[in-house]
């Protein structure tokens, strides 16, 4: 039993197969529990099916609002009510009475059960039977006892009940399935089957309130079409079936208990103290709080101590759409009038009491956004500086509104929401300063950074600033990113520089940033002379500030201070809720971490922007951590997992991402002992012009001088080594100058390495345990080919209990020893193991069918096996596969 409609379902619907699958041997029943609109429903849809498609017995009975006693009963068994004369005399007296087709007082509960237990099980012995109750809390409540007292007795009968419940429900004694809300990526394909077409923003926020639920994702979509736009702090229209679903309850609500669930829908606080207040107001008498029980009783909220929550957002939604909208505009001047002491959220309930324009209201609503982002978070500003907008007459100010508020979404993460605010910016009539704002913005909350020509031009930041000073800093930070993002060319990184050059403001974080992502080498010792020290770090109160500050630090290769500036700011950025560049400095402190060897910190990090990342829904950041994973993977061992990895990432053709790719994948290579692929995968993160080297590069020092030492490279990587010497004389990096004598010592010739070696082991490396352990690691390497095994056995054994300590690969260990005893291994390196156990017996001369044979597979399987081996080998026929494969002489030696 499958229907592949029925997403995120496959463990509900295996045990309903093993439960049917019992028929007709054996019976038993499930109860179905989850939320409204979950999907219980479906499923017992698709159990209906899989009955009537065997031939079964079907009796069916959906709960309603008839509490008539057996009423339900009298429904489920109207089929067989026929046969009941084959009863026994006194049950079916008994049922006819209970069922109203006879006469006389009504039976015990018990004794009907009984005699609707024999009725089906007899029924049953000649057909199968499937009994299916949907909605049994809306059933009346002798017949659920019923139903319980049979679910509990069928399992020796070829019978299956199945009945479906709301969260909180139960039937006495029967086993549960629970059916959960559906995953995040069964939710999202769900919503692109049914509003593919929507734009982005109202496809996020419909992910947001929908919370999973099947019901939701497919009605509130259709429910927009009909309403069309809405702001961002306006509630989802909903339709008739969602609203019967959450809120079907809601007809039964006394007057003063809907009173109040109005004025906590228009608000978002649920103080109760404040929500009775704001419904006497409204209801012009006192209301208290035994009224809400009739709305508990209904599914509707509950109340936890003090507060008061709707069970689900559509639930808030369907209260709001079943008032008319003068209704919803009193109930917020009735909340307005009960928050004396809060004027910030005083003001925000007048401005919804109110149609615009009302540019008096509109200042007071625009001022207060600050104070509300204070107390109640970045949402709260958004919405009043989108509000305000909407009271505004003037369209200049309503954009300038409008660009504030997708400053605050580009904050908390919400991508799709920032670019529909600037959409909405653009249609007004901007001033030069606010289009270039509006372009920078769209730069720096991309979603999928791309090369092309930049929105901000770098004309502007000059010109612009002369008026607005934070303007022109805010654009020379957007050019910078773009540049870094999308490797643009040096003419382009100059022009920004020089940009930078002409402003004054040199010891603003934004400048600094812009000027360490332009030109990290070039301009490194610049940016470390300005970036604040370790003592002073604790004294700066500005989150934006020290993120700029790390990010700084990180681009120059200072992943040391990077660390402290980035953790610094990570607590104020938690504290003031703004996910979105949490998130994003998270990952950066997260890249530093791993390179300086505190693991334990580095997972920390990456899993709390996981769940900030599931949550906020950023694409680019997503891709941007799993290319973190591929590089933790590589380093800690796990090359198969990395290359996967940096394989999904690579999908998204992110230019941003290459660097960091290559880099996991060179290491990856290394763990493997397949040392020329991972030359080939590092060499581009160095072979380049110096003033065009990035913090990967840096990075890649020493897995690439291993690699050109192990995999025959040597003279090519000391060239490129002399290249890097440039780069090292001009910036300051630490993560290069750490590097670099561990490179010099290992692509050194004899008579001179060992003074090298000592050289880079009398560094300072308390912070960098892994570039130690490698250096003792390749030192005790070089001493043991020369016979000199005390002190080989002593830099070994440190070098390897520092990568135990770590949890880190020493990229020549078994992998790499494996490896080097298998000299076709780089021969084979483009096979499959399959492909290449394939080869290898073509090549010592066995046909098709003797390999087909051995494999116990088709001779034919093996023809198209060959057929793709050829071409990765270079080959053309068969004969050309011994010379090729041939195995070595004994004694050869790979190195």
């Amino acid at each position: 039993m499958y229907d592949a409609g029925l997403l995120g379902r496959d463990e509900q619907l295996s045990v309903l197969q093993e439960l049917m699958g019992g028929l007709p041997d054996a019976g038993g029943a499930m109860a179905l529990q989850g939320a409204p609109g979950v999907g219980k429903s479906a499923l017992l849809r698709v159990a209906a099916e899989r009955a009537r498609t065997a031939g079964w017995q079907m009796l069916e009975v959906a709960g309603r609002s008839d509490d008539t006693p057996f009423s339900g009963l009298r429904e489920l068994l109207r089929p067989v009510l026929g046969t009941a004369d084959a009863l026994p005399a006194e049950q079916g007296g008994i049922l006819r009475s209970a069922l109203e087709i006879g006469s006389g007082p009504r039976p015990e509960t018990f004794k009907v059960a009984l005699a609707a237990l024999n009725l089906v099980t007899a029924r049953a012995a000649e057909q199968p039977a499937v009994l299916i109750a949907d909605d049994v809390q809306w059933l009346d409540g002798p017949t659920r006892d019923v139903l319980a007292f049979m679910a509990r007795r069928v399992s020796h009968n070829p019978i299956v009940i199945l009945a479906a419940l709301r969260s909180g429900r139960t039937l006495p004694g029967v086993p549960v399935l629970d059916v959960p809300v559906l995953d995040e990526p069964s939710a999202r394909l769900l919503l692109a089957r049914r509003a593919g077409t929507l734009p982005p923003a109202v496809q996020e926020r419909i992910l947001g309130e929908a919370l999973g639920n099947p019901l939701a994702l497919v009605e509130l979509p259709e429910a927009w079409r009909r309403t069309g736009p809405s702001a961002s702090w306006t509630h989802l229209a909903v339709s008739p079936a969602l609203a019967t679903a959450f809120a079907g309850g809601l007809g039964e609500v006394p007057v003063q208990a809907r009173d109040a669930l109005l004025v906590a829908a228009v608000d978002h606080v649920g103080d109760l103290s404040e929500v009775l207040a704001a419904a006497s107001a409204l209801a012009g008498r006192a209301v208290a709080v035994d009224v809400l029980d009739s709305a508990v009783a209904a599914l509707l909220i509950r109340v936890d101590g003090t507060t008061l929550r709707f069970l689900h957002p559509v639930v808030r939604f369907a209260v709001l759409d079943a008032e008319p909208r003068a209704r919803r505009q009193a109930a917020n001047a009735a909340m307005a009038q009960v928050l004396a002491e809060q004027p910030e959220r005083r003001t925000w309930h007048r401005a919804q009491s109110v149609d615009g324009p009302d540019d008096d209201l509109a200042d007071e609503l625009a001022d207060a956004h600050a104070s509300l982002l204070r107390r109640h978070g970045v949402v709260w500003a958004i919405w009043a500086l989108e509000r305000s907008a909407q009271l505004t007459a003037d369209s200049a100010t309503r954009g300038h509104r409008l660009l504030r508020a997708a400053e605050h979404a580009h904050g908390l993460g919400r991508t799709r929401l920032t670019h529909s605010l600037i959409d909405e910016a653009e249609r007004q009539e901007l001033n030069d300063a606010d289009r270039a704002k509006a372009g920078w913005l769209r730069d720096i909350s991309d979603a999928d950074p791309q090369p092309g020509p930049a929105r901000t031009r770098v004309w502007d930041i000059t010109e612009l600033s002369a008026d607005d000073p934070h303007l022109g800093l805010d654009l020379l930070l957007s050019a910078a990113l773009r540049a870094h993002g999308t490797e643009a060319d040096p003419a382009r990184r100059a022009g920004i520089v020089a940009a930078a050059d002409r402003l004054t403001a040199t010891s603003d974080p934004r400048h600094i940033a812009a000027l360490a992502l332009a030109e990290p080498v070039l301009r490194g010792r610049t940016v470390a002379d300005r970036l604040p020290s370790n003592e002073t770090v604790w004294y700066i109160p500005d989150a934006d500030g020290l993120r700029l500050f790390g990010m700084a630090a990180h681009a120059i290769g200072d992943p040391v201070r990077a660390a402290i500036l980035l953790r610094r700011a990570e607590t104020m950025l938690r504290k003031q809720g703004r996910l979105g560049l949490l998130s994003e400095t998270l990952l950066t402190e997260a890249a530093d971490q791993l390179l300086l060897g505190d693991w334990p910190r580095a997972a920390h990090l990456t899993e709390e922007a996981r769940r900030i990342l599931t949550e906020t829904r950023q694409p680019a950041l997503l891709a941007a951590l799993t290319g973190m994973d591929a590089v933790a993977a590589a380093l800690r061992g796990q090359p198969q997992r990395a290359v996967e990895l940096a394989g999904s990432v690579a999908a998204w053709q992110r230019t941003d991402l290459i660097p960091t790719l290559r880099l996991a994948r060179g290491m990856a290579r290394l763990d493997e002992g397949r040392y020329a692929a991972a030359y080939n995968e590092l060499r581009p993160l160095l072979d380049q012009p110096y003033e065009a080297l990035r913090w990967q590069g840096f990075a890649a020092v020493m897995p690439f001088a291993m690699a050109a030492d192990r995999g025959r490279s040597r003279h090519e990587g000391a060239h490129i080594l002399a290249l890097l010497e440039g780069a090292a004389r001009v910036t300051p990096a630490p993560l290069l100058h750490v590097q670099m004598p561990y490179a010099r010592a290992v692509l050194a010739a004899d008579a001179v390495a060992e003074e090298l070696y000592m050289v880079a082991l009398g560094q300072d490396l308390a912070r960098w345990p892994l570039v130690r352990a490698r250096t003792e690691q390749a030192y005790g390497q070089w001493l043991r080919r020369r016979r000199r095994a005390a002190r080989s056995r002593m830099m070994l054994l440190s070098a390897r209990t520092a990568f135990e300590l770590i949890g880190a690969s020493d990229w020549s260990g078994r992998n790499a020893t494996q490896a080097a005893g298998n000299p076709l291994a780089s021969v084979t390196e483009p096979l499959s193991p399959h492909e290449t156990l394939i080869a290898r017996l073509a090549a010592e001369g066995l046909s098709n069918r003797e390999i087909a044979k051995r494999l116990n597979v088709s001779h034919r399987t093996i023809a198209a096996h060959l057929y793709r081996v050829f071409p990765k080998l270079g080959i053309t026929s068969r004969r050309e596969l011994a010379p090729l494969l041939k195995p070595p002489e004994p004694g050869a030696s790979d190195r």
